[in-house]
């Protein structure tokens, strides 16, 4: 994967910090793909999903059937 130029510590008015997470492939694909295309750092994906309401959309997801909500 490219490297790309890591933000600023306080570009969203905080610091970052380290975190861990364990997600499928299928998930990191999604994510590689979104940063590909913008030009950002996965991590900055997940902050960007995070801050644009991309929590709400989670809580649509049903386990049973592997599909989103509408």
């Amino acid at each position: 994967m490219p490297q790309y130029e890591r933000p600023a510590d306080w570009l969203h008015g905080e610091k970052k910090l380290g975190k861990q997470f364990m997600i499928t492939q299928t998930a990191s694909d999604a994510i590689d793909a979104i940063a590909k295309k913008l030009g950002i750092s996965r991590s900055e994906v997940i902050e960007r999903a995070a801050r644009c309401g991309g929590m709400e959309v989670a809580e649509k997801f049903n386990p049973e059937t592997g599909e989103c909500e509408t």
